[in-house]
């Protein structure tokens, strides 16, 4: 009777293991999703815009001149938007030439129970009317790695700027 009750318990002991495992690894996969929406001004022709420049960013609340790059992370992400910019066929150039878009990111992090998100939020201007015409709003829940980190903010991005320009 003891063998019976000894392995009934080593059974459920097993189950409970194996159902925790696929807990860990829903958890591990949800750490690294991203989700990106966007909106766009119906206005806007954006069959004009041929040039960008960075304005500058915002890291968490704090105003980051578009010269600063001091921080590789910030460099890196810059250059993740620059290239989905130049897939749309624009063109980067100096803020001292007058692009056509000011290009302005915006990073933030929030804690949320056991993981972190963070938020890159793309807003493209008409410099010449200091006008938003289209932002990309990209959240992704980070993990611990970098580099699948930045795998994840590539992806969002480029999902983000799927449908650039948008078709009014």
């Amino acid at each position: 009777m003891n063998i019976r009750f000894l392995i009934l318990w080593l059974a459920l002991g097993l189950l409970t293991a194996g159902g925790c495992s696929k807990v860990k690894a829903w958890y591990e996969d949800t750490r690294y999703e991203v989700h990106a929406r966007t909106n766009f001004e119906p206005s806007a022709d954006f069959s004009s815009f041929h040039t960008f420049a960075h304005s500058g960013m915002t890291d968490r609340g704090r105003k980051i001149a578009a010269t600063d790059n001091n921080s590789p992370l910030r460099a890196r992400v810059k250059e993740i938007v620059n290239k989905q910019l130049v897939a749309k066929e624009l063109r980067q150039v100096g803020l001292e030439d007058h692009p056509d878009l000011l290009v302005h990111l915006l990073f933030g992090m929030m804690d949320a129970d056991k993981y972190q998100e963070a938020t890159l939020v793309v807003n493209l201007t008409e410099s010449s009317k200091k006008k938003l015409v289209w932002q990309a709003v990209i959240n992704e829940t980070v993990g611990d790695s970098l580099e699948k980190n930045f795998e994840m903010i590539d992806k969002g991005v480029a999902k983000a700027f799927k449908d650039y320009p948008p078709a009014n």
